[in-house]
């Protein structure tokens, strides 16, 4: 597992030098052809071609902002022969979203499941979690002025 655990990593640190870089056609070549990946809003994109055209779509001032981003592997497990899960975290201080004033540091889990093809590791499926993005998920009656009736 060695040599796969230094493949892996070095597949993460070239995942993330093409996406600070916005090269995607080249870091959508990570992934396989039928790769499914869940971005951290839940859109789920079922192949290679809609992963890459979904990351392609990304605001000028994000762009900029790549540069900020840092990923580091937290985890590698073998599910199988040829077949492996691992986790990153990830990193991107200073964040402002297109319209806000100020910017905000993320994080998040990464979890992918790598599968060796051709003797190369690809990534098979992805999900990117935001750790810190609860007030996504705040409810509409807890931001409401009116208490809600317990009844």
């Amino acid at each position: 597992m060695n040599n796969d655990a230094e493949e892996i990593r070095e597949l993460f640190d070239r995942y993330t030098e093409l996406w600070i870089q916005h090269e995607m056609r080249e870091w959508g070549e990570l992934f396989t052809e039928d790769c499914d990946f869940i971005t951290h809003r839940g859109v789920w994109w079922r192949s290679r071609e809609e992963n890459v055209r979904g990351h392609l779509d990304v605001p000028e001032s994000i762009l900029a902002q790549k540069k900020n981003y840092h990923q580091t592997v937290v985890g590698l497990q073998p599910l199988a022969d040829d077949v492996m899960l691992v986790h990153t975290e990830w990193l991107w201080p200073g964040h402002v979203l297109p319209g806000a004033y100020t910017g905000e540091d993320r994080r998040g889990l990464f979890t992918a499941v790598l599968v060796r093809r051709s003797g190369r590791w690809l990534i098979r499926a992805a999900q990117n979690t935001r750790l810190n993005g609860l007030d996504d998920f705040t409810s509409i009656a807890s931001r409401s002025a009116a208490p809600v009736s317990e009844a």
